[in-house]
């Protein structure tokens, strides 16, 4: 039940924002943007998805509920909130937890042929982790999702 309150939550989250002609890519749970933050991000990710058609998430959270982990709650979470088209499942979730000192970027079915864990591990580590050592939590997420759409928009990388 504490798992359903939890998505129906991030659901609601997900769906509200400041421009209500546009959904928000942004659930930062945790507080750790500031709204001009969270607007820039998603500014970032809309204009990706309107080049591409790719959808991204972030996700920010103290805890992962009732999963066991964070894979578990980004696949979970990213599904529930229909992250990516469903004909090209061209989803990406990222997801951090201050708290739990944790980051995580997850791929859709189509979108994992394309960005493969390897060269997501190395984005994480040499990019995101970095700024989050240094609390700079805005500049590692952000280096992280420009680092995903780079690779996303390069010529050939295009989800089928």
């Amino acid at each position: 039940m504490k798992n359903a309150v939890l998505l129906f939550s991030l659901f609601v989250l997900f769906s509200c924002s400041s421009n209500q002609n546009e959904l928000s890519a942004i659930l930062d749970i945790e507080e750790v943007l500031s709204e001009t933050e969270e607007l820039r991000l998603n500014k970032l990710i809309k204009e990706h998805e309107r080049k591409t058609t790719n959808e991204i998430a972030i996700i920010t959270t103290p805890n992962w509920g009732d999963y066991d982990n964070s894979l578990d709650f980004a696949v979970n979470s990213g599904n529930k909130l229909g992250v990516g088209k469903a004909n090209k499942d061209n989803g990406v979730v990222i997801i951090f937890s201050k708290t739990l000192k944790e980051t995580r970027i997850t791929t859709g079915y189509g979108t994992e042929r394309v960005l493969k864990d390897e060269l997501v591990k190395q984005f994480i580590d040499s990019l995101m982790l970095p700024h989050f050592r240094k609390d700079e939590f805005y500049e590692g997420i952000l280096a992280g999702t420009q680092a995903v759409i780079t690779h996303l928009e390069l010529p050939g990388n295009e989800i089928q």
